[in-house]
């Protein structure tokens, strides 16, 4: 998935690059206010997350970052990056 380090990812878009990281397995239709943990985010694979992250967007996320609230879903998760990468 080509995402501009410009242009952060929408919900629908992080829900595929989840998938293309290998960080989770989500089904295509897979909801934007769907719960990530239920899905199979936990703390191995958050840490691919920070690391896909990383490699992505070139920021580092801090403990603060990784807070519940901000990883509970894709939208969530969009916010984070819209906000770490502006």
């Amino acid at each position: 998935m080509e995402v501009s380090k410009k242009n952060t990812p929408t919900p629908t878009e992080i829900i595929d690059w989840l998938n293309d990281e290998g960080v989770l397995d989500l089904d295509w239709d897979f909801p934007e206010d769907g719960d990530l943990v239920a899905a199979g985010l936990n703390d191995s694979t958050t840490a691919q997350l920070v690391i896909a992250v990383e490699d992505r967007f070139g920021i580092e996320l801090t403990p603060q970052d990784l807070a519940k609230a901000n990883l509970a879903t894709p939208t969530t998760l969009a916010k984070l990056l819209a906000r770490l990468t502006a």
